[in-house]
């Protein structure tokens, strides 16, 4: 992989968690992911290319779309990024001008938009860009962490006032930091 992206920094992709449905209309119109069915804690993940995990947002309702979570998760920031840095992401980021203003390179598997179909050469580079990315990205959080397969009650889900941190913050996003940081960690020490 360094040998074809020498200057990968980070793959990134989003990750849903199933929660309870919510009671309210609203909280659930927020939470009702499309694409899973059902309704989710919605998280932006980012890895380095060796597996450890670099950036974990908060989570998002599942509705919110992977563009807005990377916007407003203070991913695209210079303390994150240098220029030159290369981002492997699926063809869902697309967010190549906001990473250029960092100076950083944002790659996605080639997609057909206004064509019939790809090129040989684009159809073989995807297929490696998309590989590198599921293989590496979020298996080893999920697969390892049965609490995250939910559905998480909605008593976790609900932010609450941290009066150490003096922040609001929900339970489900210590759990899913914890499961994060556990998976840093040399397996000799868990």
């Amino acid at each position: 992989m360094r040998f074809q992206f020498p200057c990968l920094t980070s793959i990134i992709d989003c990750f849903e968690i199933r929660i309870e449905h919510p009671k309210k209309l609203k909280a659930h119109a927020k939470t009702y992911s499309n694409y899973k069915k059902w309704t989710t804690a919605k998280y932006l993940i980012a890895c380095h290319p060796s597996g450890g995990i670099t950036f974990l947002s908060k989570g998002w309702g599942g509705r919110a779309s992977d563009v807005h979570i990377v916007r407003q998760s203070g991913f695209l920031s210079s303390s994150y990024h240098q220029p030159g840095d290369q981002i492997l992401a699926d063809r869902g980021f697309t967010l190549g001008e906001d990473f250029a203003v960092l100076g950083t390179h944002l790659i996605m598997p080639a997609f057909t938009r206004g064509r019939k179909q790809l090129p040989g050469k684009d159809v073989e580079e995807s297929r490696v860009k998309s590989n590198i990315r599921i293989h590496i990205v979020i298996g080893v959080l999920k697969g390892r962490f049965h609490i995250l397969d939910g559905p998480i009650p909605m008593r976790l889900v609900k932010s609450q006032m941290d009066e150490r941190q003096h922040r609001q913050e929900a339970t489900i996003d210590k759990i899913v930091h914890v499961c994060a940081a556990l998976v840093n960690m040399p397996s000799s020490v868990v």
